[in-house]
């Protein structure tokens, strides 16, 4: 065992100390474990903390009863946090010490092996990950040489990579996202494992593949999370119809960046650029804003992928939904990659069909696509300009709900027969009122005889 002294100070939430503090009163060992630590040496702020400790399952139960005792037979327990602002309830981790026996299914251990600290840290997934803070001593206990990674800036598997990647495949994202998030390298011995075992990932659900990406995506370096995806060979297996964008062409008038795979990459980081904080949506559209042109492409030889946006809604709805994403984020996602080609067609727009574009619900989202896709062809702004104009004008304006002056019972009245003409009459008044040019329902039935009653 290697211990370090370190020189500055660990701030922990007060629920945190109070549990060490139950856990020291009644003799047990405890230490804060894993990415807080990591995060503390490289000066981020942790999100949350675990503990881990010398005291028993049974112990733990003992010590913290309102515990959540689900995962008890693996040594873990989770202790509601009630002191949150959060809306959704939180939890402090606690784990005995332990060593993980037998896998199944490329995900789970079948059982687990109480120990000490050093056979802890070597069930753990990356060096970085397997530091222990002692924090009545201020010391880091380091058994895997993390230390030495996290200054060298390295993503290393604990071990054997091999077989921490085929105990449990969620690894092999793991290894993907830390790399973007801290902007490490991948080790040698660990990407080549990688690389060798990427096929398992098949094995990790929709759910937990949606939540690795979604932490790619809006950290710091989506790109580059992409790029080794495709190069570790995992995008092929989880988004195959992202990896089937490398090599359609596309015009270089409009292009100059290159295939449609270049032109993906560099809308998501021009993307990143402009927006740090971006939304989950905004970040999954920029990714597939273009997932229809190879479909597009293999169907004709034009270059300019006409259908390509409804290929790419559809593709969109098809990954949403392998993924699990929820019916409002698949429609918001879609929608973005369905309507991102309109901005072409907004100087020809008649009023009411621009009112109706740029008053959709997603609109925000929809015109920072366009502007993060359009710096990263050939840079025309015009129309994110003109749209971004009228947008701060109906921004500061209410919402006109769309004016119904007449509905179908008017419509029968004037012997139109029920069917599809019905919309098209209704959606055509509705346009003329949200454009000023029919006032009242008098003027709309006048309308209506006028050009539709034969």
């Amino acid at each position: 065992m290697k211990w370090i002294r370190i020189d500055r100070a660990f701030p922990l939430p007060d629920h945190v100390k109070k549990a060490l503090q139950r856990l020291d009163e009644a003799g047990h060992v405890a230490y804060i474990v894993g990415g807080s630590v990591r995060d503390l040496l490289l000066g981020r702020t942790a999100k949350d903390h675990d503990i881990a400790t010398s005291a028993s399952p049974d112990e733990l139960t003992d010590l913290f009863p309102e515990a959540i005792t689900v995962g008890k037979a693996f040594g873990v327990l989770k202790i509601p946090i009630r002191d949150t602002s959060s809306e959704a309830q939180e939890f402090l981790e606690i784990a005995t010490f332990r060593e993980d026996l037998e896998y199944e299914d490329h995900r789970h251990p079948t059982n687990v092996k109480f120990s000490g600290p050093a056979e802890d840290a070597k069930r753990r997934d990356f060096t970085i990950n397997a530091l222990f803070y002692d924090p009545k001593t201020a010391r880091i206990l380091d058994t895997v040489n993390g230390l030495e990674d996290l200054n060298a800036k390295l993503i290393r598997a604990i071990g054997n990579p091999r077989q921490r990647f085929r105990e449990d495949a969620l690894r092999l994202l793991r290894a993907v996202r830390f790399s973007g998030a801290l902007d490490f390298a991948i080790e040698k011995g660990t990407a080549e494992a990688l690389r060798e075992k990427a096929r398992l990932v098949s094995h990790v659900s929709g759910e937990r593949i949606r939540d690795e990406l979604n932490l790619m995506l809006t950290g710091p370096k989506p790109k580059l999370s992409i790029e080794n995806l495709s190069s570790l060979g995992l995008l092929k297996v989880i988004l195959p119809e992202l990896e089937a964008l490398k090599g359609v062409a596309q015009s270089p008038l409009y292009h100059p960046e290159g295939d449609v795979w270049a032109h993906t990459l560099k809308t998501l980081e021009r993307l990143t650029q402009q927006h740090p904080k971006r939304s989950m949506v905004l970040a999954w559209g920029a990714l597939l804003h273009d997932v229809g042109k190879a479909q597009a492409s293999a169907r004709n030889a034009r270059r300019n992928f006409n259908g390509h946006e409804v290929d790419g809604a559809r593709i969109t709805k098809i990954i949403c939904e392998r993924l699990r994403m929820s019916g409002a984020e698949t429609e918001a996602i879609s929608g973005l990659v369905a309507d991102h080609l309109k901005f072409k067609d907004v100087f020809q727009m008649r009023e009411s069909t621009l009112q109706r574009f740029i008053r959709q619900p997603h609109f925000e989202d929809l015109l920072e696509l366009h502007h993060a896709d359009a710096t990263a062809s050939d840079g025309n702004l015009a129309y994110y300009e003109f749209c971004a104009s009228r947008f701060q004008e109906f921004k500061n304006q209410p919402t006109p709900s769309a004016p119904r002056l007449i509905d179908g019972n008017d419509l029968i009245q004037l012997g139109i027969k029920p069917g599809p003409e019905f919309s098209q009459i209704i959606r055509t008044i509705e346009d003329l009122a949200l454009e000023g040019a029919l006032h009242s329902k008098e003027d709309a039935l006048e309308y209506v005889i006028k050009h539709f009653v034969k």
